[in-house]
């Protein structure tokens, strides 16, 4: 077949915009649904309000998201009083250009409209995010299965977690994804502005962000640095002249993220040495440090890597970011899709005759363990460690035993042939 033309390829100015109304439509009414049906009913997502509370009063008054004075305005709007020793203080520990990410909603009133408005797009972030990192991984199930995972994405629990608590971890998930589908198509300029939007919570980024800068070094791509710094010198200065102080602002909140979340957990090392075992700090430092020399060793040695040894080694470092993070949060297991989806891909390869099946007992099993494990050992509303554990070692493990499925060959994954 003769390949198509550019002009071919091109979908037509009309059909973009009837998909653009259509979208937008869908948008307003589920929107309208969720804050009829729920938002005004049970208003919540804390963990939006305090960055829509905060980061908006910069809006609204031109006052500092990081001041005092407006984080106990965000307290009362959650507690409805001032937050006692040990709650969430909702300050605003994020970077001030995380503002960029939802500030048109500073102009929706109440509250709740705000929350499912943003609700919405959350859940939309999860879908499309999935449907990226699918393609990425180069998994192609059939379309029975390919809309379950969809569905299964969106009611499973770190991601049901996440669109209910409104978590940035979404913006994040779905930037990663574009970034990565990115990546493989060469686009690599693109990638780095991506990867920028990524930095929102650097509890999250930190490896994967200094992983992919240090794999497109190697090989010369430097136009995902190009766009990676220009990203973030737009995102950091724009911001420096709205607050010229929310640098140091944002690294005290840092220093203090603690105390300023009210944080139980930290890493999954941290949880399992600690929490579970008793062995004190010094067993979980060197544990630790294991894991990251392993991590660091596997960079260099993957510092060339193509296709499926990069991609497995990306996925292995958003795992091992889990064990070795000062701060873990169930909700940040949006991420796993990818390692979890290239594990799909290599079932499909390896045994296409009974991929399918695995595929969705996976799917069931991960469903239904992690809510169990979450009613089961909740006290009160919160969730406790074990739910921490569900997904993160299976995984992990499944990646080591499949390592050398991936990069022995080191040939182009599916998505790029």
């Amino acid at each position: 077949m003769q390949a198509l033309t550019r002009a071919q390829r091109t979908i037509p100015w009309w059909q973009v915009a009837l998909l653009a109304l259509l979208f937008v439509g869908l948008l307003v009414g589920q929107s309208w649904v969720t804050f009829h049906y729920y938002t005004v009913r049970f208003p919540g997502a804390n963990d939006f309000l305090a960055r829509w509370s905060n980061g908006c009063a910069l809006i609204w008054s031109g006052e500092n998201p990081y001041s005092d004075q407006v984080t106990l305005q965000t307290q009362i709007r959650m507690h409805g009083r001032p937050a006692q020793p040990g709650e969430d203080l909702a300050a605003y520990s994020y970077p001030l250009y995380t503002l960029y990410f939802f500030w048109p909603l500073c102009f929706a009133q109440p509250y709740a409209l705000a929350q499912a408005v943003w609700m919405t797009l959350m859940l939309y972030a999860v879908v499309a995010g999935t449907a990226l990192m699918i393609r990425v991984a180069g998994w192609r199930p059939p379309a029975w299965l390919w809309g379950i995972t969809l569905v299964w994405t969106v009611i499973t629990y770190p991601h049901a977690r996440a669109i209910i608590l409104g978590q940035m971890t979404t913006v994040i998930f779905i930037a990663l994804a574009l970034s990565l589908l990115a990546v493989q198509r060469r686009a690599d300029f693109w990638a780095g502005m991506a990867l920028a939007a990524t930095t929102l919570k650097p509890q999250v980024c930190f490896l994967i962000v200094p992983w992919l800068l240090w794999w497109s070094a190697w090989n010369k791509r430097w136009r995902l640095w190009g766009g990676f710094a220009l990203a973030m010198g737009l995102l950091g200065g724009s911001g420096l002249l709205l607050v010229p102080t929310w640098p140091l602002d944002f690294i005290r909140h840092l220093l203090n993220y603690d105390t300023v979340s009210a944080t139980t957990y930290h890493s999954i090392i941290w949880i399992v040495i600690q929490n579970f075992m008793g062995l004190g700090p010094v067993v979980e430092v060197a544990v630790t440090g294991l894991f990251a020399v392993y991590l660091l060793v596997e960079w260099w040695r993957q510092r060339r890597a193509t296709g499926e040894a990069m991609l497995w080694l990306t996925g292995l470092t958003l795992s091992l970011t889990n064990f070795i993070s000062y701060r873990v949060a169930t909700t940040s297991y949006t991420l796993l899709l990818l390692p979890l989806c290239q594990l799909f891909w290599l079932a499909q390869r390896r045994t296409p005759r009974w991929s399918n099946w695995i595929v969705l007992g996976v799917l069931v099993i991960l469903l239904v363990s992690q809510w169990a494990v979450f009613a089961i050992t909740m006290e009160g509303r919160f969730e406790t460690a074990p739910v921490y554990l569900v997904l993160p070692i299976p995984l992990f493990v499944a990646q080591l035993l499949t390592r050398r499925q991936f990069v022995a060959g080191d040939q182009p994954s599916p998505a790029e042939t």
